[in-house]
Formats: structure tokens, sequence, C-alpha cells
């Protein structure tokens, strides 16, 4: 059953008059014939719950979210509505819709929030997962609507987030090795999503839309609200199989970008990037919370009819700061500067932003429906294997370790849950080979089968053809098939594996 192995179904009725401890009916929705457990309180229904059990709310309106007691490993302590019956949390003006601390193996699913002070508040917890649910309109300020402080290894997949003010998610202050995964956010008066001093977080396949500012940011902590203060710590963040359909318009290419990115050793990749007016990716560089911005790798990514440049860059005050960001295999089209014409590109130093195989049509890239959407490209596009590989081997050999020139383009999991590495291929070879260890000091790649190579031989991601492609859809892998076999907006692999 969805939410992890079943322990006791636990109902919470709200159209009863009084419990039915073992002689509830869930059909009747009454006491007598039945078998079951319901309580007439949320709170009840919560503080009945160990481990394996399933707290399953029938349609109503109620308050508060709040687990008491853990689950474990394989047995989490699910909250979910009944069937296709809605169970809905609302107008909750001074509380946080769902509330967590000091938690671990908490499922919430299919459930709805609307009109609250803040749609989650989840402190020092692990592996929670909240799944399938709608959130609208959250009145919390820039503290975060969904926020997870402290929290790791959790998953918030597959949910609708809309009408906050201030930031829609935050991860703050080391919430690391999760997932965010498969989820649509629309507007929000500052960020949809906000990273800031946390690490190894893979964000994938989901919808970034913001008429009122910004997408996403990624950067430190410089001790504002309740966050530390603590620089050169947002690390190995994956943006993957994202869409970023809108920002807000503005006349600097600084203020609604798509990806405000202030971080280190990110990723980002296979995205699209359109009708952002604000910006596509900008490389910034400001005190004290984007004053450490180097080694990120950003590769084939789509950049369409953008407004304030697609990939922006930054002239720093301290270059010992701001250095090493590697653009591949990008492709750019119809983008323009803030008032409307000008360059799709706006990198002031070429040597601390490095661009090599971007494509900056001026023509029809050949997409195979471009008032649609659908980027992908033709058989006849001039795009295809057009790309360079990422890196390449450092010396020749065979085995399980590969040792390249840049490991960073790379990942191994790190740690996230239900996740596995990279499909690498390596140049002229058809094989796919999945990292399972990545050492970005020593620039090796340890991988799960065994290849020959020769020293300089380039290594990419899983491609077709001779070569990678230029933009965000590979040619002949357009399912967007990711390392661990799963497509976006499929999560049910999490649930049925538990």
């Amino acid at each position: 059953m969805a939410g992890g192995a079943l322990g006791e179904e636990i109902y919470v009725d709200l159209t009863l008059v009084g419990d039915c401890l073992g002689s509830y009916d869930a059909f009747l929705r009454t006491c007598g014939p039945g078998t079951g457990t319901a309580f007439d309180t949320l709170d009840e229904g919560i503080a009945a719950a160990q481990p394996g059990d399933h707290v399953i709310l029938r349609s109503g309106i109620y308050g508060a979210i709040t687990p008491l007691v853990s689950g474990l490993p394989g047995s989490p302590v699910t909250i979910r509505n009944h069937e296709n019956e809605e169970a809905i949390v609302e107008n909750l003006s001074s509380e946080v819709a769902i509330s967590m601390d000091f938690l671990s193996y908490i499922t919430i699913q299919d459930l709805t929030f609307d009109t609250v002070r803040g749609f989650g508040h989840i402190y020092d917890c692990d592996h929670i997962v909240i799944s399938g649910c709608r959130f609208s309109s959250s009145g919390v300020g820039t503290t975060g609507s969904m926020k997870l402080a402290r929290t790791t290894h959790s998953r918030i997949v597959n949910n609708a987030f809309s009408d906050s003010d201030g930031d829609q998610m935050v991860l703050q202050d080391a919430s690391d090795h999760n997932l965010i995964a498969g989820n649509t956010f629309f507007a929000a008066y500052h960020s949809l999503l906000s990273i800031r001093c946390s690490e190894n977080n893979i964000i994938r396949g989901n919808t970034f839309d913001n008429p009122d500012q910004k997408a996403v940011e990624v950067y430190d902590c410089e001790g504002t609200s309740d966050a530390p203060y603590r620089l050169d710590s947002t690390a190995r963040n994956v943006f993957e199989d994202n869409d970023f359909i809108r920002t807000r318009a503005d006349t600097d290419d600084h203020s609604y970008n798509a990806i405000q990115h202030g971080a280190q050793h990110t990723i980002v990749r296979r995205n699209v990037f359109r009708g952002c007016l604000g910006g596509g990716l900008n490389f910034q560089h400001y005190s004290d919370e984007s004053l450490f911005v180097y080694g990120n790798r950003m590769v084939q990514n789509t950049f369409y009819d953008n407004r304030c440049h697609g990939i922006i860059g930054d002239d720093p005050d301290d270059p010992s700061r701001y250095y090493d960001h590697q653009v591949m295999n990008n492709l750019l089209y119809l983008n323009r500067d803030c008032a409307g014409g000008g360059e799709q590109i706006r990198i002031p130093d070429p040597t601390l932003v490095i661009l090599s195989h971007n494509a900056l049509a001026t023509q029809d890239p050949g997409f195979v429906d471009e008032t649609g959407f659908d980027f992908r490209l033709r058989s006849s596009s001039p795009y295809l294997d057009q790309g360079g590989f990422v890196t390449a081997t450092s010396t020749a050999g065979s085995g399980i370790v590969l040792p390249v020139a840049d490991a960073g383009w790379f990942h191994d999991g790190m740690e996230v849950v239900g996740e596995s590495g990279d499909l690498i291929q390596l140049q002229g070879q058809t094989t796919r080979v999945k990292v399972i260890q990545v050492d970005y000091t020593g620039n090796t790649l340890t991988l799960a089968e065994p290849l020959s190579w020769s020293a300089g031989q380039g290594v990419h991601l899983a491609y077709t053809g001779d070569a990678p492609d230029a933009g965000a859809f590979e040619r002949g892998l357009d399912g967007q098939i990711f390392a661990d076999g799963f497509e976006s907006g499929d999560l049910s692999f999490w649930f049925t594996a538990r």
C-alpha cells in the first residue's frame, strides 16, 4: 500500500459523535457493525498512531497536522486521505499546516491545504515524505512557507504549491540529501524555491512558474531570520529536467531570474527555460550570502524566448571566490536583453564563465513543435551530435575505476534515498554504465561494471549518435531517462519498494 508497510488503519471521521474503538464501519461511516478503529478528532487519531500505522482522514475540514511519534525504516507513520475523498486543512490564519520536529519516517499523502499561515515547518527531521498533496494560499513571509531546516533524506514529490507570500519552499541549514521532484510551483511573492546552506539535494522534474518574482535561488546563509551565518556551504545540488516557464519582468538581469545562482559545484542539466522575463540562469556574486560562487557545471539546457538574457555571468570584485563555471552544449533561441534586443548571453569575463559547444541559434533549431513548446529536436535539426564531451579520461586503462579530467559533472546518488548514480558513456562506445561512487578530489568515477578506455577518450552522460546533442533533449532518449530508471513525475517506485 502507498506510504509503506501496513500496520493498523486508524480512521478519523468528523461525522462521528464519539470514538469507535473496534466497531467502525468504513462503508457506513458509523459505529456498531464494523471492526475498525475510528476517532472523531484529528489529534486523537494522530496520538494513537505507531510505526507502520495509517491515519486515514475521511472527507472533512481539519486543523493542523502535527505527528507525535516517529515511524521506522520500512514502517513509516502515514497520514493520508481515504480513497478519493478530499480531506482539507484550511483557514489556519495563525498556524502552520504541517508541523514536525525531531521526527523520522513520516509520510503525508494526498491531502489538501488551503489558506494557512504556512504550508509546513519540518525541523530536525529525516526520512519524511510529502506526496500528492495540494497546497494553496500561504501567508507566511520570507522565512518560508514549506520550510525544511536541518532535515535530511526526505522526499517532497508530486505535489502542487501555489500562491505564497515570501518563499514558497525553503531548504535551509544543512537540509541535505533530499529529493524535490515532480512538483508544480506557482506564484510566490519572493522565490518558489530557496536553497540556503544545504547540500547534495536533487531537484528534478518540477515545473516552476512565478509571475510575481523569481523562480529559484541557491546561496549560502548570512544569518538572516533564523538561518545561521555559514558561507561556502551550499555545494553539489543538482537541478535536472525541470521546466522554468515564467518569471517577472525587470529592467535588470539580476533580480527575477529563473535560477539566481550563488553556490558551489552545482550541476544544472537538461532543464528548459522559457518565457522568463527576468532572465534565465545567472551566476551571481554579492555579499554576504553569495560570496563563494565557483566550480559550477551547466550542460544541455534549452533557453527559449527569455528576456534579460538566457545565461548571465557577473563581474566580481573578488575573482578568487568566483571562478570555474563551465557551460556546455546548451541551446539558445530567441533570447533577448531586458530591452528586447541584444545578445542571448551576457558574460562579462569569459575566463570565469567558460562557454563551450553552446548553440546560439538565429534560425529555427528544428524543434518538434515550437508553438507547443516541444523542444525535442527533429531528425533534420542541425544541432544533433554537435555537443562536446564534458570530460575525458586522463590515462588509458580498464576496470571499474575510471580516471577523468573533471569528475564534477557527475554524481553517485549523493545518499538521496532511492537514488543511484549517473549513467555514463565513453566516446565511440554504446555501453552505458552506472556510476556508484565519485571521488571529486581524485577525479575518479567508480563504475558498476568494468570498461576499457584510451587516454583522452571523451566521457559524457548517456547519449545517442556520434556525440551529445545541444539542448535539453537527447534525441533517442526523449523520455528523459534518469539514472535511477524512472521518468519525471513517476515516483511510484518509492512507495512500492518500501
